[in-house]
């Protein structure tokens, strides 16, 4: 059985998984698309992010991780996050399955 640990209170990191199907011909795209850090007010509290390339299928799994809720919430209220969403949208086959929350440290 896998056992975690939160991380220490001072480095609480909050932020999304989001699994995601291209539309045909469109993973390396998104790929790149996705593959630029956040600017802007997107930027403030951004830790870093992950993307997985599905052994299922051409699916491509995102992590990303902030500080903290505030700033992971400022990011998603961030004007330039929805423009990029929009982007991101165009070339998807439907709306992303999101799952925010807590990061938790390694198991021990």
């Amino acid at each position: 059985m896998l056992r975690v640990r939160p991380l220490a209170k001072e480095a609480a990191v909050y932020g999304t998984l989001g699994r995601m199907t291209p539309k045909a011909g469109k993973r390396d795209e998104l790929i790149a698309l996705m593959s630029a850090p956040p600017a802007g007010a997107a930027a403030n509290g951004y830790r870093g992010g992950y993307l997985l390339k599905a052994d299922e299928g051409d699916d491509v799994v995102v992590a990303v991780m902030y500080d903290d809720k505030d700033a992971y919430v400022a990011m998603v209220h961030d004007p330039q996050t929805d423009e990029n969403f929009g982007k991101i949208m165009e070339l998807l086959e439907g709306e992303p399955a999101w799952t925010d929350g807590e990061w938790l440290g390694p198991g021990a």
